[in-house]
């Protein structure tokens, strides 16, 4: 988000929260941050329950104060004049921020509050200059939210809110959001039977039903060719692993919360896995390694599990049991840029099928104590990424706190068909795990050296990956993956034989691109229902290819074609090449 867009952004946040105080004067507050085309502040109304339905009335209070061109002034209060502010005002979660600072040590002379006519708030900004220089907004949205993300704490009341600098503006990105509503995985998986939720298994753990199986796997296939032709070997993992493979991967010191633990009568500690890597390791360390090996490439499609927050979860998006087309490979200093080369050429290609652009964050460390490794070959891989995308010629831009536990990333930002950004493909250095694990191999002149660990993930969570997916092809998915290929509607009964010979035709064709022996999947619909109602059917159901037949077209030895976008007829002995040219 750019500067100004971020200053005008927060700035709505503040005078959302002084017209709702103007509202309801008893309301507290928590934070108002600016987001991704908009803004929202938490806030705690009491008693009051506020909906959608309260939403004029505050934007009418809110485009009054812009109207007013009041000036947002930044004032300097020492810690004991904000306390009593605090106090005063009976705002107990600002109270609590002040004390969150003085414990942190964050405060440092002066603590930093904004005012808006008689409205004052602690922030330490950056703001506009004044409410008539803050382009349009409207609210959005109203939704829960637990102090501080605890769901041990106070439940908030969320107000969202979008703010651009021109009505054209806004109207694009409604007119956005109307499509995205459209395109909503959630409700498209369910009208498409692909996925399924049961309140019996358990939030998060989405059942796919037969169509969607199909997808998964289509997808998957495409992303494991890519690595396949470059001489990847499929491994096998167990979904548990003794806890102490965590505590030396450092999993279980610094991500604790992702760790289902299983109970064990023997004893041991057993934990389902959140990721696969420590496994790999220990795959790669079973037999002694020569640097004539190197590198070794292992992949493998599997699910990892993580106790991830019931309010959190959401359609795919979000899950608690995360199947990844995961990939490792062990390789020398020397090895890394080959590696990364093909790996960056295998995601260009396949999200150039999948009709996607691609851009890149390259994900680098903060200065928190999320990490693991020493800090001289954090600095070394980072450099060394950041060199490879200018090598490859990637776009790129860098994102700080965005790293993995144990090394910096390669992304790879998509682009879908409503230009929402997402991160789907990922490439990681990693230089602590090989030396957590004690992993060697045997160098030329003998001597034993630490192998460099390269992570790889095409389509990253191939759950999260359906669900943009499906919201990028609004369900009309391209003929070689699509669960249901070719449905065949008959007009009515007279046209059986000659339906026949087009399933056999339909049977004898294996599409070869981009998948080997994709052997086609399709139906025959031939029901008592009228043809309208098949039709209606057929396309609700967003099939690519529907087959029209009745006495007319076996007269002629033709088929009438239905596609999206298109109708046409076809003779039945093209039939076969037009469908595999589709």
């Amino acid at each position: 988000m750019e500067a100004k867009m971020e200053k005008i952004r927060h700035s709505l946040s503040h005078v959302m929260a002084y017209a709702v105080k103007e509202l309801y004067p008893t309301t507290t507050f928590g934070i108002g941050p600016a987001i991704e085309n908009g803004f929202y502040y938490d806030m705690d109304f009491g008693k009051i329950a506020i909906s959608d339905a309260d939403f004029s009335k505050i934007e009418d209070k809110m485009r009054k104060i812009m109207a007013k061109k009041l000036p947002i002034e930044r004032l300097e209060w020492s810690f004991d004049e904000a306390v009593a502010w605090a106090k005063k005002e009976k705002q107990k979660y600002k109270l609590e921020l002040l004390q969150d600072l003085q414990n942190k040590g964050e405060i440092k002379g002066k603590v930093t509050f904004y005012k808006i006519g008689d409205f004052y708030d602690l922030c330490k900004g950056p703001h506009a200059k004044n409410t008539g220089e803050l382009g349009v907004f409207k609210l959005t949205k109203v939704a829960g939210a637990y102090w501080k993300g605890d769901e041990q704490r106070a439940q908030m009341t969320r107000l969202y809110g979008v703010g651009f600098s021109t009505e054209a503006e806004l109207d694009e990105y409604l007119e956005q959001q109307e499509q995205a509503k459209l395109r909503d995985h959630r409700r498209l998986g369910k009208e498409l039977d692909l996925f399924h939720y049961s309140k019996l298994i358990g939030s998060g753990l989405p059942l796919f039903s037969p169509r969607g199986a199909i997808l998964r796997d289509k997808l998957n296939e495409l992303s494991q060719a890519y690595r396949l032709k470059n001489g990847y070997q499929k491994v096998w993992i167990p979904h548990i692993a003794n806890l102490e493979t965590y505590r030396i991967s450092g999993h279980l010191e610094k991500f604790p919360e992702l760790l289902h633990f299983v109970s064990e009568e023997s004893g041991d500690e057993l934990a389902l896995k959140p990721v696969n890597c420590p496994h790999h390791t220990q795959i790669f360390a079973s037999v002694p390694r020569s640097y004539k090996e190197l590198p070794v490439k292992y992949l493998d499609t599997t699910t990892v599990y993580r106790d991830e927050r019931k309010g959190e979860l959401g359609g795919l998006s979000r899950v608690r049991a995360i199947t990844q087309d995961d990939s490792h490979i062990f390789c020398t200093d020397g090895q890394v840029e080959g590696v990364f080369g093909e790996l960056i050429e295998a995601a260009k290609e396949m999200y150039e099928l999948l009709g996607m652009k691609l851009s890149l964050r390259l994900s680098f460390k903060d200065d928190g104590d999320g990490y693991i490794g020493d800090e001289d070959l954090w600095a070394k891989a980072q450099s060394s990424i950041e060199a490879m995308a200018q090598k490859f010629k990637m776009d790129y831009k860098i994102g700080i706190g965005e790293a993995a536990m144990y090394g910096p990333k390669m992304d790879f930002m998509a682009i879908d068909a409503l230009n929402r950004e997402w991160q789907v493909a990922t490439v990681q250095l990693d230089y602590a795990l090989p030396e957590r694990f004690g992993l060697e191999y045997v160098d030329a002149d003998g001597s034993k050296k630490r192998p460099v660990m390269v992570h790889c993930a095409l389509l990253g969570s191939i759950e999260r990956f359906m669900g943009i997916f499906i919201e990028h092809t609004a369900g009309w998915f391209p003929l070689w993956c699509a669960p249901e290929q070719v449905r065949v509607l008959t007009v009515n009964d007279q046209v059986d034989g000659y339906v026949s010979r087009i399933t056999e035709i339909l049977g004898d064709i294996v599409l070869n691109e981009p998948i080997r022996h994709n052997e086609l999947r399709f139906s025959v619909d031939n029901s008592s229902e009228s043809l309208g109602k098949k039709i209606k059917r057929a396309t609700e159901m967003k099939i690519p290819l529907v087959l029209i037949v009745g006495p007319k077209d076996a007269a002629t030895g033709e088929v009438s074609v239905r596609l999206r976008d298109d109708e046409r007829k076809v003779k039945l002995a093209e039939l076969a090449g037009f469908v595999a040219g589709t």
